[in-house]
Protein backbone atom coordinates (compact mmCIF):
# COMPACT_ATOMS: atom_id res chain seq x y z
CA UNK A 1 0.00 0.00 0.00
CA UNK A 2 1.75 3.32 -1.00
CA UNK A 3 0.93 6.62 1.31
CA UNK A 4 1.10 10.08 0.03
CA UNK A 5 -0.01 13.34 0.77
CA UNK A 6 -2.45 15.59 -1.81
CA UNK A 7 -3.21 19.17 -0.76
CA UNK A 8 -3.26 18.07 3.07
CA UNK A 9 -5.45 15.17 2.51
CA UNK A 10 -4.03 11.81 3.16
CA UNK A 11 -3.87 9.44 0.05
CA UNK A 12 -3.67 5.44 0.63
CA UNK A 13 -3.40 3.46 -2.91
CA UNK A 14 -2.45 0.09 -4.18
CA UNK A 15 -1.48 -0.11 -7.56
CA UNK A 16 -3.63 -1.86 -9.98
CA UNK A 17 -3.66 -1.48 -14.15
CA UNK A 18 -6.77 -0.50 -15.13
CA UNK A 19 -9.37 2.47 -14.35
CA UNK A 20 -9.10 4.17 -11.14
CA UNK A 21 -11.30 3.77 -8.17
CA UNK A 22 -11.74 6.55 -5.48
CA UNK A 23 -12.96 6.80 -2.55
CA UNK A 24 -13.23 10.46 -0.69
CA UNK A 25 -14.07 9.58 3.18
CA UNK A 26 -14.73 12.13 5.98
CA UNK A 27 -15.21 11.09 9.41
CA UNK A 28 -18.72 12.53 9.91
CA UNK A 29 -21.72 10.91 10.27
CA UNK A 30 -25.05 10.49 12.27
CA UNK A 31 -23.39 10.50 15.65
CA UNK A 32 -21.70 13.84 14.95
CA UNK A 33 -25.29 15.53 14.57
CA UNK A 34 -28.00 16.60 17.03
CA UNK A 35 -31.73 15.62 17.65
CA UNK A 36 -32.41 19.12 15.52
CA UNK A 37 -29.89 18.36 12.51
CA UNK A 38 -30.16 14.60 12.42
CA UNK A 39 -29.32 14.19 8.01
CA UNK A 40 -27.49 17.30 8.27
CA UNK A 41 -24.66 15.62 6.80
CA UNK A 42 -26.61 13.77 4.38
CA UNK A 43 -28.07 16.99 3.22
CA UNK A 44 -24.40 18.77 2.44
CA UNK A 45 -23.82 15.38 0.55
CA UNK A 46 -26.36 15.61 -1.72
CA UNK A 47 -25.87 19.62 -2.04
CA UNK A 48 -21.92 18.61 -3.00
CA UNK A 49 -23.33 16.17 -5.76
CA UNK A 50 -25.57 18.46 -6.84
CA UNK A 51 -23.11 21.33 -7.52
CA UNK A 52 -20.33 19.23 -8.82
CA UNK A 53 -23.13 18.29 -11.80
CA UNK A 54 -23.17 21.88 -12.60
CA UNK A 55 -19.64 22.12 -12.76
CA UNK A 56 -19.13 18.70 -14.53
CA UNK A 57 -22.88 18.30 -16.76
CA UNK A 58 -21.06 15.58 -19.12
CA UNK A 59 -18.59 13.80 -16.51
CA UNK A 60 -19.14 11.21 -14.00
CA UNK A 61 -20.22 12.05 -10.69
CA UNK A 62 -19.52 10.89 -7.36
CA UNK A 63 -21.57 7.89 -5.94
CA UNK A 64 -22.92 8.88 -2.35
CA UNK A 65 -23.46 6.71 1.25
CA UNK A 66 -23.72 7.71 4.53
CA UNK A 67 -23.97 6.19 8.08
CA UNK A 68 -23.18 6.49 11.60
CA UNK A 69 -19.54 7.25 11.21
CA UNK A 70 -18.48 8.40 7.54
CA UNK A 71 -19.50 10.37 4.35
CA UNK A 72 -18.39 9.19 1.48
CA UNK A 73 -17.62 10.01 -1.92
CA UNK A 74 -17.02 7.29 -4.55
CA UNK A 75 -15.66 7.80 -8.24
CA UNK A 76 -14.56 5.36 -10.59
CA UNK A 77 -13.08 6.29 -14.06
CA UNK A 78 -10.29 7.15 -16.28
CA UNK A 79 -7.77 9.22 -14.69
CA UNK A 80 -8.80 12.74 -16.02
CA UNK A 81 -12.54 11.14 -15.19
CA UNK A 82 -11.48 11.04 -11.54
CA UNK A 83 -9.37 13.76 -11.32
CA UNK A 84 -12.08 16.66 -12.67
CA UNK A 85 -14.51 15.08 -10.93
CA UNK A 86 -12.88 14.95 -7.31
CA UNK A 87 -11.37 18.46 -7.84
CA UNK A 88 -15.21 20.06 -8.60
CA UNK A 89 -16.13 18.16 -5.75
CA UNK A 90 -13.87 19.47 -3.25
CA UNK A 91 -14.33 22.79 -4.84
CA UNK A 92 -18.46 22.04 -3.98
CA UNK A 93 -17.94 21.67 -0.21
CA UNK A 94 -16.28 25.37 -0.59
CA UNK A 95 -18.99 26.86 -1.79
CA UNK A 96 -22.53 24.56 -1.23
CA UNK A 97 -25.61 26.34 -2.91
CA UNK A 98 -27.41 26.74 0.24
CA UNK A 99 -30.34 28.60 -1.83
CA UNK A 100 -31.11 25.03 -3.35
CA UNK A 101 -31.81 23.65 0.01
CA UNK A 102 -35.56 23.21 0.45
CA UNK A 103 -35.65 21.66 -3.18
CA UNK A 104 -32.63 19.35 -2.29
CA UNK A 105 -34.24 18.09 0.90
CA UNK A 106 -36.80 16.85 -1.00
CA UNK A 107 -34.43 14.19 -3.50
CA UNK A 108 -32.24 13.63 -0.56
CA UNK A 109 -33.15 9.97 0.13
CA UNK A 110 -32.18 9.21 -3.52
CA UNK A 111 -28.95 11.01 -3.78
CA UNK A 112 -27.51 9.96 -1.06
CA UNK A 113 -27.89 5.55 0.11
CA UNK A 114 -27.87 5.23 3.92
CA UNK A 115 -24.70 2.61 4.62
CA UNK A 116 -26.62 1.34 7.68
CA UNK A 117 -30.69 0.26 6.65
CA UNK A 118 -30.79 -2.32 9.26
CA UNK A 119 -33.64 -0.48 12.05
CA UNK A 120 -32.49 -3.52 14.35
CA UNK A 121 -28.96 -2.22 14.02
CA UNK A 122 -29.97 1.76 14.85
CA UNK A 123 -32.62 0.74 17.34
CA UNK A 124 -29.78 -1.73 19.29
CA UNK A 125 -27.63 1.13 19.40
CA UNK A 126 -30.58 4.02 20.76
CA UNK A 127 -31.43 1.64 23.58
CA UNK A 128 -27.49 1.39 24.09
CA UNK A 129 -26.49 4.92 24.01
CA UNK A 130 -29.86 6.95 24.16
CA UNK A 131 -30.60 9.52 20.91
CA UNK A 132 -27.66 11.04 21.07
CA UNK A 133 -23.98 10.07 19.13
CA UNK A 134 -24.46 6.55 17.70
CA UNK A 135 -27.59 6.12 18.95
CA UNK A 136 -29.25 8.98 17.44
CA UNK A 137 -30.02 7.62 14.23
CA UNK A 138 -32.18 4.84 15.79
CA UNK A 139 -34.60 7.71 17.11
CA UNK A 140 -37.93 7.65 15.58
CA UNK A 141 -39.33 10.45 13.90
CA UNK A 142 -42.53 11.79 12.45
CA UNK A 143 -40.59 14.79 10.95
CA UNK A 144 -37.19 15.61 10.09
CA UNK A 145 -36.84 19.68 10.45
CA UNK A 146 -34.60 21.26 7.92
CA UNK A 147 -31.86 23.49 8.83
CA UNK A 148 -31.12 27.16 8.20
CA UNK A 149 -28.61 27.90 5.52
CA UNK A 150 -25.83 28.91 8.07
CA UNK A 151 -26.45 25.66 10.29
CA UNK A 152 -25.79 23.79 7.36
CA UNK A 153 -22.82 25.91 5.43
CA UNK A 154 -21.51 26.04 9.59
CA UNK A 155 -21.74 21.99 9.58
CA UNK A 156 -19.99 21.32 6.30
CA UNK A 157 -16.98 24.32 7.30
CA UNK A 158 -16.61 22.28 10.53
CA UNK A 159 -16.91 18.43 9.35
CA UNK A 160 -15.95 18.43 5.66
CA UNK A 161 -12.48 19.43 5.58
CA UNK A 162 -9.27 18.49 4.73
CA UNK A 163 -8.47 17.95 8.24
CA UNK A 164 -10.96 15.63 8.45
CA UNK A 165 -10.58 13.41 5.13
CA UNK A 166 -8.68 10.91 3.62
CA UNK A 167 -8.69 9.35 0.15
CA UNK A 168 -8.54 5.77 -0.49
CA UNK A 169 -7.56 4.78 -4.40
CA UNK A 170 -7.21 1.24 -6.04
CA UNK A 171 -5.29 1.90 -9.70
CA UNK A 172 -2.60 3.62 -11.26
CA UNK A 173 -0.81 6.83 -9.73
CA UNK A 174 -3.04 9.14 -9.55
CA UNK A 175 -0.37 12.16 -11.09
CA UNK A 176 -1.50 15.78 -11.11
CA UNK A 177 -4.53 14.88 -8.80
CA UNK A 178 -5.36 17.92 -6.60
CA UNK A 179 -8.01 18.32 -3.15
CA UNK A 180 -8.86 21.92 -2.85
CA UNK A 181 -10.82 20.93 0.12
CA UNK A 182 -11.65 24.00 2.93
CA UNK A 183 -9.22 24.29 5.82
CA UNK A 184 -10.09 22.92 9.20
CA UNK A 185 -9.25 21.80 12.68
CA UNK A 186 -9.32 17.87 13.78
CA UNK A 187 -12.88 17.29 15.00
CA UNK A 188 -13.02 16.54 18.77
CA UNK A 189 -16.07 14.03 19.15
CA UNK A 190 -18.10 12.93 21.98
CA UNK A 191 -18.47 9.54 22.83
CA UNK A 192 -21.33 9.20 25.54
CA UNK A 193 -20.89 6.39 28.09
CA UNK A 194 -23.67 3.22 27.74
CA UNK A 195 -27.20 4.35 29.72
CA UNK A 196 -26.74 1.87 31.62
CA UNK A 197 -24.11 -0.14 33.70
CA UNK A 198 -25.16 -3.75 33.83
CA UNK A 199 -26.67 -6.17 31.89
CA UNK A 200 -29.64 -5.70 30.55
CA UNK A 201 -32.76 -6.02 28.29
CA UNK A 202 -34.88 -3.00 26.74
CA UNK A 203 -37.51 -2.57 24.00
CA UNK A 204 -37.62 -0.74 20.77
CA UNK A 205 -39.82 -0.42 17.73
CA UNK A 206 -37.97 -3.14 15.95
CA UNK A 207 -38.80 -6.33 14.09
CA UNK A 208 -36.65 -9.39 15.13
CA UNK A 209 -34.18 -9.17 18.10
CA UNK A 210 -30.47 -7.49 18.63
CA UNK A 211 -27.45 -8.49 21.21
CA UNK A 212 -24.99 -5.75 21.87
CA UNK A 213 -21.85 -5.41 23.65
CA UNK A 214 -19.18 -3.22 24.19
CA UNK A 215 -15.76 -4.69 22.91
CA UNK A 216 -11.95 -3.33 22.67
CA UNK A 217 -11.56 -2.38 19.14
CA UNK A 218 -8.70 -4.30 18.68
CA UNK A 219 -9.72 -7.09 20.04
CA UNK A 220 -9.22 -10.55 17.86
CA UNK A 221 -10.57 -12.54 20.82
CA UNK A 222 -13.76 -10.54 20.77
CA UNK A 223 -14.16 -10.96 17.08
CA UNK A 224 -13.67 -14.97 17.36
CA UNK A 225 -16.06 -14.70 20.01
CA UNK A 226 -18.49 -12.81 17.83
CA UNK A 227 -18.25 -14.80 15.06
CA UNK A 228 -18.94 -18.43 17.07
CA UNK A 229 -21.92 -16.63 18.46
CA UNK A 230 -23.18 -15.82 15.29
CA UNK A 231 -22.46 -19.83 14.47
CA UNK A 232 -24.55 -20.79 17.08
CA UNK A 233 -27.28 -18.97 17.91
CA UNK A 234 -28.13 -19.52 13.97
CA UNK A 235 -28.04 -23.41 14.32
CA UNK A 236 -29.91 -23.09 17.82
CA UNK A 237 -32.77 -21.07 16.19
CA UNK A 238 -33.14 -23.45 12.43
CA UNK A 239 -33.36 -26.52 15.56
CA UNK A 240 -36.12 -24.91 17.43
CA UNK A 241 -37.29 -23.77 13.80
CA UNK A 242 -37.97 -20.35 14.97
CA UNK A 243 -36.17 -18.98 12.24
CA UNK A 244 -34.84 -19.92 8.86
CA UNK A 245 -32.46 -16.68 7.85
CA UNK A 246 -29.02 -16.96 9.87
CA UNK A 247 -28.26 -14.45 12.42
CA UNK A 248 -26.45 -11.21 11.23
CA UNK A 249 -23.11 -9.65 13.01
CA UNK A 250 -23.01 -5.81 12.90
CA UNK A 251 -20.21 -3.58 14.37
CA UNK A 252 -20.65 0.44 14.99
CA UNK A 253 -17.63 2.49 16.28
CA UNK A 254 -18.21 3.83 19.22
CA UNK A 255 -14.28 5.38 20.34
CA UNK A 256 -10.69 5.22 18.88
CA UNK A 257 -10.87 2.19 21.62
CA UNK A 258 -13.90 0.53 22.16
CA UNK A 259 -16.49 -0.85 19.09
CA UNK A 260 -20.18 -1.69 19.72
CA UNK A 261 -20.76 -5.62 18.35
CA UNK A 262 -24.27 -6.24 17.36
CA UNK A 263 -25.85 -9.69 16.67
CA UNK A 264 -28.84 -9.77 15.03
CA UNK A 265 -32.07 -12.20 14.30
CA UNK A 266 -35.58 -12.46 13.05
CA UNK A 267 -38.24 -14.90 13.57
CA UNK A 268 -41.82 -15.85 12.81
CA UNK A 269 -44.39 -13.45 13.49
CA UNK A 270 -45.43 -14.06 17.15
CA UNK A 271 -41.88 -15.72 17.74
CA UNK A 272 -39.58 -13.09 18.72
CA UNK A 273 -39.94 -13.86 22.55
CA UNK A 274 -38.25 -17.71 21.09
CA UNK A 275 -35.39 -15.91 19.45
CA UNK A 276 -34.55 -13.71 22.44
CA UNK A 277 -34.73 -16.34 24.56
CA UNK A 278 -32.70 -18.62 22.54
CA UNK A 279 -29.92 -16.06 21.62
CA UNK A 280 -29.56 -14.67 25.05
CA UNK A 281 -28.91 -18.24 26.43
CA UNK A 282 -26.48 -19.63 23.66
CA UNK A 283 -24.68 -15.62 24.69
CA UNK A 284 -24.47 -17.07 28.26
CA UNK A 285 -23.17 -20.25 27.24
CA UNK A 286 -20.42 -18.98 25.28
CA UNK A 287 -19.36 -16.58 28.90
CA UNK A 288 -20.05 -19.58 30.97
CA UNK A 289 -18.07 -22.05 29.25
CA UNK A 290 -14.67 -22.59 27.13
CA UNK A 291 -15.68 -23.75 23.37
CA UNK A 292 -14.24 -26.59 21.58
CA UNK A 293 -10.88 -26.17 20.44
CA UNK A 294 -12.07 -27.24 17.10
CA UNK A 295 -14.62 -24.30 17.28
CA UNK A 296 -12.14 -21.49 17.80
CA UNK A 297 -9.70 -23.01 15.11
CA UNK A 298 -12.51 -22.73 12.77
CA UNK A 299 -13.21 -19.41 13.33
CA UNK A 300 -9.81 -17.97 13.44
CA UNK A 301 -9.70 -17.30 9.63
CA UNK A 302 -10.21 -14.56 8.25
CA UNK A 303 -13.24 -13.88 6.14
CA UNK A 304 -12.65 -13.04 2.43
CA UNK A 305 -15.09 -10.50 1.88
CA UNK A 306 -13.56 -7.84 1.71
CA UNK A 307 -10.77 -8.86 -0.05
CA UNK A 308 -7.91 -8.29 1.81
CA UNK A 309 -6.87 -5.23 0.06
CA UNK A 310 -10.27 -3.56 0.28
CA UNK A 311 -10.19 -4.56 4.14
CA UNK A 312 -6.72 -3.31 4.53
CA UNK A 313 -7.62 0.09 3.25
CA UNK A 314 -10.93 0.41 4.69
CA UNK A 315 -8.49 -0.21 8.07
CA UNK A 316 -6.35 2.25 7.31
CA UNK A 317 -9.07 4.74 6.48
CA UNK A 318 -10.21 4.37 9.79
CA UNK A 319 -7.15 4.67 11.26
CA UNK A 320 -6.20 7.61 9.81
CA UNK A 321 -9.72 9.77 10.45
CA UNK A 322 -10.58 7.83 14.05
CA UNK A 323 -7.36 6.95 15.51
CA UNK A 324 -8.46 3.18 15.21
CA UNK A 325 -4.54 1.27 15.65
CA UNK A 326 -4.43 -1.27 12.77
CA UNK A 327 -2.88 -3.93 12.85
CA UNK A 328 -1.18 -5.21 8.67
CA UNK A 329 -2.04 -8.75 7.65
CA UNK A 330 0.45 -10.54 8.40
CA UNK A 331 0.83 -9.45 12.07
CA UNK A 332 -3.50 -10.13 11.94
CA UNK A 333 -2.70 -13.10 11.30
CA UNK A 334 -0.52 -14.05 13.94
CA UNK A 335 -2.14 -12.91 16.39
CA UNK A 336 -5.46 -14.26 15.14
CA UNK A 337 -3.44 -18.09 15.47
CA UNK A 338 -2.73 -17.33 18.93
CA UNK A 339 -6.43 -16.82 20.10
CA UNK A 340 -7.04 -20.04 22.75
CA UNK A 341 -10.86 -21.13 23.57
CA UNK A 342 -10.16 -19.49 27.13
CA UNK A 343 -8.96 -15.69 25.55
CA UNK A 344 -12.66 -16.15 23.56
CA UNK A 345 -14.42 -17.28 26.63
CA UNK A 346 -12.97 -14.50 29.22
CA UNK A 347 -13.65 -12.03 26.87
CA UNK A 348 -16.93 -12.49 25.88
CA UNK A 349 -17.76 -12.96 29.80
CA UNK A 350 -16.12 -9.53 30.35
CA UNK A 351 -18.40 -8.23 27.57
CA UNK A 352 -22.07 -9.65 29.22
CA UNK A 353 -21.23 -7.53 32.14
CA UNK A 354 -22.83 -4.60 30.32
CA UNK A 355 -24.68 -6.58 27.31
CA UNK A 356 -27.96 -5.59 26.26
CA UNK A 357 -30.72 -7.40 24.74
CA UNK A 358 -33.04 -5.46 22.86
CA UNK A 359 -36.60 -6.95 21.65
CA UNK A 360 -40.23 -5.31 20.49
CA UNK A 361 -42.03 -3.64 22.31
CA UNK A 362 -44.99 -5.64 23.81
CA UNK A 363 -42.55 -8.21 25.33
CA UNK A 364 -42.02 -9.17 28.85
CA UNK A 365 -39.17 -11.09 29.71
CA UNK A 366 -38.19 -13.04 32.41
CA UNK A 367 -34.46 -14.25 31.66
CA UNK A 368 -31.50 -15.11 34.40
CA UNK A 369 -28.49 -12.30 34.10
CA UNK A 370 -24.86 -13.24 34.20
CA UNK A 371 -25.12 -12.67 37.73
CA UNK A 372 -27.90 -15.91 38.10
CA UNK A 373 -30.63 -12.93 38.90
CA UNK A 374 -33.22 -11.91 36.70
CA UNK A 375 -31.87 -9.73 34.21
CA UNK A 376 -32.40 -6.16 34.75
CA UNK A 377 -35.15 -4.45 32.48
CA UNK A 378 -34.69 -1.30 31.44
CA UNK A 379 -37.56 -0.04 29.24
CA UNK A 380 -39.00 3.36 29.58
CA UNK A 381 -42.36 1.81 30.04
CA UNK A 382 -43.47 0.52 33.66
CA UNK A 383 -45.90 -2.42 33.96
CA UNK A 384 -47.96 -3.03 36.82
CA UNK A 385 -47.11 0.02 38.91
CA UNK A 386 -48.67 3.14 40.47
CA UNK A 387 -47.97 5.66 38.30
CA UNK A 388 -45.81 9.01 39.77
CA UNK A 389 -48.13 11.43 41.85
CA UNK A 390 -48.78 14.38 40.44
CA UNK A 391 -51.31 16.48 38.94
CA UNK A 392 -53.62 14.84 36.41
CA UNK A 393 -54.95 15.71 33.07
CA UNK A 394 -57.73 13.74 32.00
CA UNK A 395 -59.55 13.40 28.19
CA UNK A 396 -62.45 14.85 27.55
CA UNK A 397 -65.62 12.84 28.02
CA UNK A 398 -65.89 13.56 24.53
CA UNK A 399 -62.31 12.80 22.80
CA UNK A 400 -62.94 9.33 25.16
CA UNK A 401 -65.86 8.76 23.51
CA UNK A 402 -64.48 9.55 20.26
CA UNK A 403 -61.61 7.11 20.49
CA UNK A 404 -64.06 4.42 21.30
CA UNK A 405 -61.80 1.01 21.18
CA UNK A 406 -58.72 3.11 21.97
CA UNK A 407 -57.21 2.28 25.51
CA UNK A 408 -58.07 5.04 28.06
CA UNK A 409 -55.32 7.28 28.47
CA UNK A 410 -54.45 10.43 30.78
CA UNK A 411 -51.17 12.56 31.36
CA UNK A 412 -49.32 13.24 35.04
CA UNK A 413 -47.35 16.58 35.60
CA UNK A 414 -44.79 16.02 38.40
CA UNK A 415 -42.34 18.53 39.24
CA UNK A 416 -39.47 17.00 37.18
CA UNK A 417 -41.68 14.51 34.60
CA UNK A 418 -44.47 14.34 32.20
CA UNK A 419 -46.15 10.66 32.48
CA UNK A 420 -48.20 9.28 30.08
CA UNK A 421 -50.26 6.69 31.35
CA UNK A 422 -53.05 3.97 30.34
CA UNK A 423 -54.06 1.42 32.35
CA UNK A 424 -51.45 -1.03 33.72
CA UNK A 425 -48.72 0.48 32.25
CA UNK A 426 -47.23 4.01 32.22
CA UNK A 427 -43.90 6.00 30.41
CA UNK A 428 -42.22 9.06 32.52
CA UNK A 429 -40.24 11.50 31.21
CA UNK A 430 -38.03 13.34 33.20
CA UNK A 431 -37.34 17.05 32.56
CA UNK A 432 -33.69 16.50 32.77
CA UNK A 433 -33.56 13.73 30.13
CA UNK A 434 -35.13 16.43 27.53
CA UNK A 435 -33.12 16.68 24.81
CA UNK A 436 -35.88 19.03 22.66
CA UNK A 437 -39.29 20.72 22.77
CA UNK A 438 -41.53 20.92 19.51
CA UNK A 439 -43.80 23.27 19.59
CA UNK A 440 -46.78 22.61 16.61
CA UNK A 441 -48.98 25.14 17.44
CA UNK A 442 -50.66 24.50 20.38
CA UNK A 443 -49.19 21.27 20.64
CA UNK A 444 -46.37 20.22 22.13
CA UNK A 445 -43.52 17.27 21.37
CA UNK A 446 -41.48 16.27 24.24
CA UNK A 447 -38.11 14.47 23.40
CA UNK A 448 -36.45 12.54 25.43
CA UNK A 449 -32.48 11.28 25.60
CA UNK A 450 -34.04 7.89 26.16
CA UNK A 451 -35.27 7.18 22.52
CA UNK A 452 -38.89 8.20 23.22
CA UNK A 453 -41.04 11.01 23.30
CA UNK A 454 -44.34 12.13 24.73
CA UNK A 455 -46.94 14.36 22.40
CA UNK A 456 -49.82 16.27 24.07
CA UNK A 457 -52.11 18.27 22.33
CA UNK A 458 -54.42 20.13 25.01
CA UNK A 459 -57.31 19.99 23.07
CA UNK A 460 -57.70 16.72 24.27
CA UNK A 461 -57.32 17.26 27.74
CA UNK A 462 -59.42 19.23 30.78
CA UNK A 463 -57.09 21.95 31.31
CA UNK A 464 -54.53 20.84 28.75
CA UNK A 465 -53.65 24.02 27.92
CA UNK A 466 -52.12 23.99 31.76
CA UNK A 467 -50.16 21.23 31.00
CA UNK A 468 -48.26 22.29 27.71
CA UNK A 469 -47.55 26.01 29.74
CA UNK A 470 -46.26 24.04 32.22
CA UNK A 471 -44.04 21.60 29.94
CA UNK A 472 -43.15 24.93 27.89
CA UNK A 473 -41.86 26.60 31.79
CA UNK A 474 -39.86 23.46 32.77
CA UNK A 475 -37.58 23.16 29.30
CA UNK A 476 -34.59 25.53 28.82
CA UNK A 477 -35.72 28.01 25.99
CA UNK A 478 -32.79 26.78 24.38
CA UNK A 479 -34.15 23.01 23.76
CA UNK A 480 -37.48 24.72 22.35
CA UNK A 481 -38.08 25.22 19.23
CA UNK A 482 -41.05 25.38 16.43
CA UNK A 483 -41.43 22.45 14.55
CA UNK A 484 -41.85 23.52 10.46
CA UNK A 485 -42.71 20.77 7.80
CA UNK A 486 -40.20 20.64 4.63
CA UNK A 487 -41.95 22.16 1.91
CA UNK A 488 -43.45 20.71 -0.77
CA UNK A 489 -41.23 20.69 -3.27
CA UNK A 490 -41.85 23.04 -6.63
CA UNK A 491 -43.31 20.66 -9.34
CA UNK A 492 -43.39 23.66 -11.99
Amino acid sequence: MYRSNIDGVPVLRFSEPGPLHATLRFGVGARDETYRTLGISRLVAALAVHATRQRLPDGVEPVVSAGIEETRFTVSGTHEEVSDCLGALCLALSDLPADRLDEMAHTLDGEVARSVDDPRTVGALNARYGSQAAGLEGHERSQHHLPSADTLLGHAAAWFTRANAVLTLTGPNPAGLRLPLPPGERPRRFAPQARYPRASWTHRNIDGVALSVEAPVGSVAMAVAHRILRERVTAALAGRRVSAAPAEAATALHDSVTVVRLLLASGPAGGAEDVAATMWSQALGLARDEPAPAEVARHRSLPEDPPPRARTLDDAARSELFGIPVLDEGSRRRVLEGVTPQDVRDSWQRAMERAQLVVPEGLLLHLPGPNGRRLWCTSCWTWDEIPPRGQEFREHLGKRAFRRAAQRHWVVLTPRSVVSCTPGVYHELRFDDVIALERWGSERNLIGRCGCSIGVDPAWYRGGHRLTRAMDEAVPADLAFDGVELPLPDRS
